[in-house]
């Protein structure tokens, strides 16, 4: 991976590009594998959580809050983005939020979870973030509950109209609500068409991208090389 030249040690063309790509903005969607995690500011916290879909049951007679951890042990949430789509997908530990805690009752536990953006996906304008900017209810998915059927889920623009789902740090780098790298979030609708959108029903997780494998050299290079330049 590196050359002796003149006594100096560099790296390979290869090496220096994806060097660049690491000090760049952690705003920068990359195509490849990410893991998802909770994102610190859901309002329905705590527990924390990487989805929420309220009224996916309905348990009670008051508005019944579910939430989805994407940081349980039981969980492992990812999301592929090729360029032009996006999927989010695999199994996460919820249930319904009583306040702290997960209610003890059959809807409590292991959920599946499938989603794919294929229509509208493209950067923002002006930013290095990218959204979904398609028909309304256009792209579609589904989550398995630990009981009962199969439940669709399809995605809506939001309240301004200019996309379903964003990801990214907002625009100018400020950060999703707090959290200065990558955010995903949109807005859901859950077994469409018998029902529409129920505030809140989305997704609001963080998201870091996966090193391909045989980058783990060149991730070490730039830590050393980081490091090097903080003594000097």
């Amino acid at each position: 991976m590196t050359r002796r030249i003149l006594g100096r040690s560099v790296l390979s063309l290869g090496a220096i590009g994806l060097l660049a790509a690491f000090d760049a903005s952690g705003a920068i969607i990359n195509p490849g594998l990410y893991q998802l995690n909770n994102h610190p500011d859901g309002s329905a916290r705590p527990p924390q959580y990487g989805m929420r879909l309220d009224e996916l049951f309905d348990v009670t007679a008051n508005h019944d809050i579910f939430t989805f951890n994407f940081d349980d042990p039981a969980s492992d949430m990812k999301m592929t983005y090729d360029g032009s789509t996006i999927r989010i997908f695999g199994q996460v530990w919820g249930g319904r939020d009583i306040g702290g805690a997960y209610a003890v009752e059959p809807t409590t536990g292991l959920y599946t979870i499938d989603f794919s953006y294929l229509i509208g996906v493209a950067a923002v304008p002006g930013d290095d973030d990218v959204w979904v900017n398609g028909p309304n209810m256009s792209n579609s998915g589904f989550i398995q509950p630990p009981v009962g059927p199969v439940v669709s889920l399809v995605d809506k623009r939001g309240n301004g109209g200019d996309f379903s789902f964003r990801l990214g740090d907002e625009d100018d780098d400020a950060g999703h609500r707090g959290h200065p790298g990558i955010s995903g979030w949109g807005w859901l609708v859950h077994d469409f068409p018998a029902q529409m959108h129920i505030p809140d029903s989305d997704f609001l997780f963080t998201a870091e991208l996966i090193p391909a494998p045989g980058t783990g050299g060149v991730i070490g290079a730039a830590g050393l090389l980081a490091g090097r330049r903080r003594r000097r």
